[in-house]
């Protein structure tokens, strides 16, 4: 059963950090935790401090648990079982539940690990969690939490702890201002965004280090406008030495950037895949087009890069088969269909080989839209040692890091949860 947005704004136990933050304060995220639990058939959750476990559609209490407790929520064709855990023994919960939501006590922490034939590893969150049986018969697990301390696990996941301070300040504010501007990105899922690739990457409480939360902390409640509005915020590892453009015109502050200084070698010019190429035979190039619609023609012969746009990038590919039939597709459905993790960007030649090969040579990893973060990584360090204000303006042209509490665009508020 699919239960709809609205039932899942429930408040938080924890409000975000008040050093710099806003006075207002947005709404709670809703974030998919499908990196780790899409597809899972049965979880075991609980809290080092004591829960209660409600049932979200009626925000009725189910149990209330002592810290330590588990519970092991297993998936069935009319909702979720649940058994309480205690050391090594089961119980069974008489009932089925088509979701069950986790709320610790002040100060706690959600604890949730898979299980199938092993457990696995377990994952903490703030927040609360929501278990539910979804449309293809799996349970979705849903995390709610306030935009701060959602950026506490986001700055491990994307940039990592072990770089500048400025370049995590810098990260900070682009994934706040990210999240804001797509929030509801996955409402048709039942929440406001997931932990993959999709959106941004989240690893909760699991990820963080004192480095990392203060610089979620020392950009509180800041935010990218442009003429007063909410920017999107779209980043990637490695730009390939020129930022992407907006085709569309709809974001004039995502141009075709140099990403280096004036003469100077590309800020990530170091990176692992800041130069990359890949070889196909003409048998695999066909197979792997011929396997996607988009792609596909009778009788391979073969493709070609049509156009570039200002930063570079391919803009549209076609492929020719047999007797002239043909079909056009965008670069970065090129990308896609080829592997994402085998043509890094779309900043590429292609050329044939003396063998016939298809040789892509490429420069940079992902969309290649706003910041670099091997770019941010080497711009806060040295020689260069740019604040995170320098390096924002550099990737998002004529923007402003602005407080959210007066930007225009009114934004869903709440009050936080102090306890059950």
């Amino acid at each position: 059963m699919r239960l709809t947005p609205a039932l899942f704004l429930l408040p938080l136990l924890l409000a975000a950090p008040a050093a710099q933050a806003a006075p207002a304060t947005p709404a709670p995220l809703r974030i998919g935790l499908d990196h780790s639990f899409r597809h899972s058939t049965s979880v075991l959750v609980g809290s080092e401090r004591p829960f209660v476990l409600l049932d979200p559609l009626t925000n009725r209490m189910l149990f209330r648990a002592d810290g330590g407790t588990d519970y092991r929520m297993t998936v069935s064709a009319s909702g979720i079982t649940l058994a309480k855990r205690v050391g090594a023994l089961e119980s069974a919960v008489p009932g089925k539940f088509a979701a069950v939501l986790l709320v610790p006590s002040a100060g706690g922490f959600c604890r949730i690990a898979r299980v199938g034939n092993r457990t696995e590893e377990t994952h903490h969150y703030r927040g609360t969690l929501t278990v539910r049986r979804d449309a293809d018969g799996a349970l979705r697990v849903i995390n709610t939490v306030g935009l701060e301390p959602y950026l506490y696990g986001v700055i491990p996941a994307e940039i990592g702890t072990k770089v500048p301070a400025e370049a995590m300040k810098a990260q900070a504010v682009a994934a706040r201002t990210y999240a804001l501007k797509n929030r509801g990105k996955c409402s048709k899922d039942g929440f406001d965004l997931d932990d993959t690739t999709r959106c941004e990457g989240y690893l909760g409480v699991d990820g963080e280090t004192a480095a990392s939360n203060a610089a979620v902390d020392a950009t509180g409640g800041q935010v990218l406008t442009w003429q007063g509005t909410l920017i999107d915020a779209p980043y990637s590892t490695d730009s390939g030495g020129v930022t992407a453009c907006d085709t569309n015109g709809d974001c004039p502050y995502l141009q075709a950037v140099k990403d280096c200084d004036a003469g100077g070698e590309d800020y990530a010019a170091s990176g692992k895949y800041h130069i990359w190429s890949k070889a196909f035979t003409p048998t695999q190039i066909a197979g792997l087009l011929g396997r996607d619609p988009r792609s596909a023609v009778a009788g391979f012969a073969s493709l070609t890069i049509d156009g570039l746009d200002a930063s570079g990038r391919v803009t549209t590919a076609t492929v020719w088969g047999a007797g002239g039939a043909s079909k056009t597709i965008t670069g970065p459905q090129m990308r896609q269909i080829l592997g994402y993790d085998v043509l890094r960007s779309t900043r590429l030649t292609l050329t044939r080989t003396a063998a016939g090969e298809y040789k892509f040579d490429g420069r940079g990893w992902g969309h290649g839209l706003g910041m670099s973060q091997d770019g941010a990584v080497s711009m806060a360090g040295a020689p260069y040692r740019k604040s995170y204000q320098e390096i924002l303006r550099h990737y998002y042209v004529g923007t402003q890091v602005t407080a959210l509490n007066t930007v225009s665009a009114a934004l869903p508020q709440t009050k936080p949860r102090r306890g059950f």
